[in-house]
């Protein structure tokens, strides 16, 4: 009787072992799969993104998002006097796209040329301005839209009087 418990005792342990690697394994593929990341507005103008041709969203001064880069692609980027209309009739003061990296746990914005690519991959060494934009700062994959001086927009409060 005793040989049959211990025999049981091992099959359930087996069984108990499985389960967690194949657990483990969907979770590490799951997660190490996407990276969230900010898209943050320091400037003073309305900011709208937009992740691979879906919906813009839209960033008021001093607010930022998270977006989820799960796989490559591309961030587009516009800046706005205020909320553009419903159909983004005005003309942006500023815009710029970026194409992103989202391999296993790393995600970047690609910026720079060939140099060091199979090293370090791409978004390490900037060649190339992004200005009024910051991209990969604070963290990999992050982008800001940082303040910035344009005489495009009207002032918003009047003094006078």
């Amino acid at each position: 009787m005793a040989k049959r418990d211990g025999t049981a005792r091992r099959s359930r342990g087996a069984a108990a072992l499985a389960l967690a690697v194949l657990g483990t394994a969907c979770t590490i593929s799951a997660a190490s799969a996407e990276c969230l990341r900010q898209i943050i507005n320091r400037s003073p103008f309305v900011l709208t993104a937009r992740r691979d041709g879906g919906p813009p969203v839209t960033i008021l001064p001093g607010h930022a998002v998270q977006v989820r880069l799960s796989h490559p692609g591309q961030l587009d980027f516009a800046a706005y006097c205020s909320v553009p209309g419903p159909n983004g009739a005005r003309s942006p003061i500023t815009q710029a796209s970026f194409s992103y990296e989202a391999v296993i746990d790393r995600c970047y914005i690609e910026l720079g040329g060939q140099i060091f690519v199979p090293q370090l991959g791409r978004g390490f060494i900037g060649l190339q301005g992004t200005a009024p934009f910051t991209v990969n700062n604070p963290r990999q994959g992050d982008v800001v839209l940082g303040p910035f001086a344009t005489d495009a927009c009207p002032a918003v409060l009047s003094r006078g009087g």
